[in-house]
Parts: structure tokens; sequence; C-alpha cells
């Protein structure tokens, strides 16, 4: 009878753990984590770290990881552990430890990205984490050209390689099967196909993306500086690079963040238009051309999300954006729209097209707001995106306590008043009493 492997700290003669660049996403984590729960035992915050002597104990762990430790996915093992970290302080019997533990693992993400150049930055921080292969995957048919250099093993690529090759997945350590640890096995599925900079961004590494070489990256992402694609075509590869206007397909700047702000303001502009054209217009009759090109508008704004969907990998990453819910719900209504309408159309319902233009009405809830996302970019009103999304939480936890109340004096006067009022005039009554 086989005992079940545990993962356990192999520890050098420095006190931190023995990382020789090989492990599985999974293993490096593990190891990681058994440092933190070693080494952090009382709450401290993230300032702490960095102004008190509460950061020395850190110390050899970054110095040991700037010069020992070539692992391609330390820091996004480090950023996943944070929001771990952060996950267990909602359940742990000691308030604050875990999340000093969070807290030490941007600490040491940012220390150790200081000692890098800004080109090993910009990969650490923006290659993605590749799929587990399959155990029964076949390996790739053509042949790599390999190399040792420095020690390390390389792999000579072209234009034509893939960014992560599943079949040598080795170059994040995956060459392991991460389903032999029990603990974190599951936590590198979660952060398959994202970088570190969208692990943090999910994990709500907040400390780590407010520092100096994150922003620099994040910024040169912003303007372009930072790019993922050089040409448009089907055959070119996605790997972060710095832009080289000599190098690059002009159009391909069309990807850059902030040009996409720009166009997704005008197609939200025309798309505000159609909208109060088809709405005021109510053609009860035939359908419009306005009506026609607002089809073609909620049709693309679908694709577009769905392809966002499908860009983001993990749909944790997918749902960080503050506004995706708003662009969900103008997708559901518009679409529920277009069937109504044309049910109505097709079997001559006045009632159906009403109900029709009546959902449309609805879709100006969800439209004005998004258009004016762009004020989100302004320092000012961008701080209060993160406030009103933590307000709107905290409003729906209140409305579903309001909303047992309701229920229990609702049931209460429909049977006091059962002679005299009906139960749907009583609960439009209590509605007015409980939500004005």
């Amino acid at each position: 009878m086989s005992l079940l492997s545990i993962s356990r700290w192999p520890i050098d003669d420095a006190g931190v753990p023995a990382i020789d660049g090989a492990e599985s996403f999974a293993d490096l984590v593990d190891k990681l984590s058994q440092y933190f729960q070693h080494t952090i035992n009382l709450p401290h915050s993230f300032e702490d770290y960095r102004t008190s002597q509460h950061g020395r104990a850190l110390h050899p762990l970054i110095d040991h990881l700037s010069n020992q430790v070539h692992h391609p996915a330390l820091v996004s093992a480090l950023l996943a552990l944070k929001g771990h970290f952060s996950a267990l302080e909602e359940t742990s019997d000691e308030p604050g430890v875990n999340q000093a533990r969070g807290y030490a693992c941007e600490f040491v993400a940012w220390q150790f990205l200081n000692s890098l150049t800004d080109r090993d930055v910009i990969d650490f921080l923006l290659l993605e984490l590749p799929p587990t292969p399959s155990p029964d995957s076949e390996p790739s048919s053509r042949p790599a050209d390999h190399s040792h250099q420095n020690g390390q093993r390389t792999v000579q690529s072209n234009e034509r390689t893939p960014l992560l090759d599943v079949a040598n997945s080795d170059y994040f350590g995956t060459r392991s099967d991460d389903a032999t640890n029990p603990r974190f096995g599951s936590l590198k599925s979660r952060c398959e196909n994202l970088s570190a900079l969208e692990i943090a961004a999910v994990g709500g590494a907040k400390k780590f993306l407010s520092q100096r070489p994150i922003q620099k990256v994040i910024n040169g992402l912003w303007r372009g500086d930072i790019v993922f694609w050089e040409t448009l075509s089907v055959n070119s590869v996605k790997r972060p690079r710095k832009y080289n206007r000599k190098q690059t397909d002009p159009f391909s700047r069309l990807r850059v963040p902030r040009y996409l702000k720009v166009f997704e303001t005008l197609f939200f502009a025309i798309f505000l238009a159609l909208y109060y054209a088809v709405l005021v217009r109510r053609d009860q009759e035939r359908v419009t051309i306005p009506e026609i090109l607002l089809y073609v508008w909620i049709a693309s704004f679908a694709y577009d999300e769905f392809a966002d969907w499908v860009d983001a990998g993990q749909t944790s990453f997918y749902a960080s954006d503050f506004w995706w819910m708003w662009d969900i719900s103008i997708v559901v209504v518009g679409m529920t729209f277009c069937a109504l309408r044309v049910v109505g159309l097709s079997n001559g319902e006045m009632d159906t097209i009403d109900l029709a233009y009546d959902v449309l009405g609805l879709e100006a809830l969800f439209l004005v707001p998004r258009i004016f996302s762009l004020l989100s970019l302004n320092p000012y009103f961008g701080t209060l995106i993160p406030c009103l999304k933590e307000m709107t939480k905290d409003f729906v936890k209140f409305l579903s306590l309001v909303l047992i109340l309701y229920l229990g004096f609702l049931t209460t006067f429909v049977l006091l008043a059962r002679e005299t009022f009906k139960p749907q005039e009583m609960s439009w009554i209590l509605i007015k009493v409980f939500f004005g």
C-alpha cells in the first residue's frame, strides 16, 4: 500500500526553499507557501515590510531568488500565492496573519523585479502560464532546435514558433504533473493562460500593482510602447516586446489600449444615437434602416464581448473588469428586444411589439453609464469606481435583509386583510412602504 506523497519544504544553508527551476507551478507555489507560513506568524502591513525591520526576515529569500533562482513562473507563483492567502484570511482563526503573508508575497515579488532589467521585467510580468498538457497529447511533429547556454537549456525559435510550446512546456516548469500536488494542483488550473500581471489583478495585489516597475509596464502597455503583436497576420506570434517602429506593422497599432478606448467611445456614441433613433420613432409596422443598423451594432458588440472573454483566458480575469456586468446586460437586453420584435412583426401582435420597445427602454440603464466609462481614466473618477463597486456589494447584502423582512410583513398583512385587500394589492402597498 503506497502512501500519499506530500511535498516537503527543502531547505538549504540559507534557510530558504531550494528551487532548481524545474519544478512544476504547483510545486513551486507549495515550496514558497511553506516558507511564508514558517516565517510570517504575526500580522503586518505592507508598509511594515517596506520601512521597518519586519522586512529583514524576507531579505534572505529575496537575495536567494534574485541571485540563484531562474524559474520563469516565479512572479506568477508569488502573486497566485497572494490570492491564496487572501482567500484563507476570510476563514482564518488568526486574524491578519494570512493577510500579512499575502503582503509578504507582494513585497518579495516587487523586490525581485527591482533586481531585473527592463526586458526581464516585461517577460516575467507578461508571459502567460501555459495550460497543463494532457497525458495523451502527441509530441510536436516538428523538432525544435535546442541548445545550451550558461548551463541553461534554451530553445531557438523563429516567427512561426508558438510562444509557449505545450509539448516542451518545461519553460514554465510544468514537466512534472501538477495533479500530484494535492494542495495547489487546482491553483495551477485557475492561473492557466494568465500572465503575472493578470494574476495580480485577479488576486487583488494592489500594493504590488502600485509599485514603480509595474506601473512602468502598465503605462507602456497603455501607450503602446510595449506590444504583443508585430503584425495582424494569422501567422503572427503573441509575445511581449518593446515597440519598434521599423519592424512593426502600422495596422497592429489598432491593438494599443489607448486607441482601442477611443474607438470604443465612438462605437458607443453611434450605438446610443441609433438607440434613440429607434426608440423615439417606435415604428409598429416595419423595420426601419436605423433599426437594422441597431441590430448590427448589438450583434457586433456581442461578438466583441465573446472575443474579450476568450482573450481573457480565465473567467475570473474577465470578471475583474468593473464594466463586465453592464456589457452583458446590454447584450441580453438587446437580444431580448430583437427576439420580441421578430415575434411581434411575424405574428402581427401589437402587444408584443409594445413589449419589445419597453424592453429596449431598459437598455439606457446600462448604455448611458457605459459610454461615460471613459471618465474612469480620470484620476478623480477612477478612484470612485472601486468605491462604487464595494458600495454596490454592501447594498445587495442590505437589500437581501430588507427582502426577508418584506416577505414576513407581506405574509402577515395578506392573512390579516384577506377580506379587504387582494394579495396583489397588499403586496403593492408594502412595496411602496419598504422601497418608496
